[in-house]
């Protein structure tokens, strides 16, 4: 679990990992030099539960350094990287691990995923509502993983399919083999890094989803505040808001390949044009004051 500032959610979301069906599991906490109460919380669990480890940085290093270390120092067969405030329901670890046990042409498998939090009035409609919130709850839907998609075929299908369905990216949330994972983590970008994970990942194996809601999913986490309040919670300048998604495009084009780039060369123009798109939203919403 790798974690900065997550003292609101952080005690339901141990207590869900705690009370899983398969126990035989080591969880690894990196505080990323929280502000708030998470280092209280996190020592006070450690006391009650040994297969807790926590290890607090001196600074904050970022979230793609700190899902490196987690996963440096992890020790068991598989792995997953576990959200501060998410929850997972008790089966998800056996389930999944059965699933990557039974399979090896699998190299992730996760469960459906459902919302939660104050945020979730955008999956329902309402005649009354005016253009501007019908305009923002469509945008929303478009871009919350309400679904996970299992993902087969040759690599070039699983590619073009991933990179359409990017909203899905709750699969990152998945169980993986530890060996496999460290193969294929990308780590030395900030923004994307989880999205060009799996798509590195896809050079393994597929992916699968458990057709059984067992992931329940914040609605309001950094990612849906706003550009401005993921660019600080990421440490981005503003060349780097307004090119958001530049080093990962460059990325996909040294690792990927020309031919698939160039295949799929209007998902990337679609992905930096909406990182512009966005950006304007939200200085125009930071004129207004809101």
């Amino acid at each position: 679990m790798p974690v900065y500032n997550g003292g609101q959610f952080i005690r339901k979301r141990l207590e869900s990992l705690l009370s899983q069906t398969f126990t035989d599991f080591e969880l690894i906490i990196s505080d990323n030099a929280s502000t708030d109460d998470t280092q209280k919380i996190c020592e006070e669990f450690v006391e009650k539960d040994q297969r807790i480890k926590y290890f607090r940085q001196e600074k904050n290093f970022g979230v793609s350094w700190n899902c490196n270390f987690v996963l440096e120092k992890a020790s068991g067969e598989y792995f997953f990287w576990a959200a501060a405030d998410d929850i997972i329901l008790p089966g998800f670890i056996e389930k999944n691990i059965t699933v990557l046990e039974s399979n090896n042409k699998i190299v992730c498998s996760t469960s459906q995923v459902k919302p939660y939090g104050e945020k979730t009035n955008y999956l329902t409609k309402n005649d009354v509502e005016n253009f501007t919130e019908k305009f923002k709850k469509a945008v929303i839907r478009k871009y919350t993983p309400l679904r996970n998609y299992s993902t087969y075929g040759s690599y070039e299908k699983k590619i073009r399919y991933y990179l359409k369905l990017r909203g899905h990216q709750q699969v990152f949330y998945g169980i993986f083999r530890t060996n496999q994972l460290r193969e294929f983590f990308v780590h030395n970008i900030i923004t994307g890094f989880d999205l060009a994970t799996m798509l590195n990942a896809l050079k393994f194996g597929d992916y699968n989803v458990l057709e059984e809601v067992l992931t329940y999913r914040y609605d309001g986490g950094v990612s849906s505040r706003g550009l401005f309040n993921y660019a600080r919670a990421f440490k981005l300048n503003f060349f780097d808001m307004i090119f958001l998604y530049y080093p990962l495009t460059r990325w996909c084009w040294k690792n990927l390949g020309a031919k698939i780039f160039f295949k799929n060369i209007d998902c990337f123009i679609k992905m930096n044009f909406e990182a512009f798109v966005f950006l304007l939203v939200d200085i125009v919403r930071k004129l207004k004051g809101r």
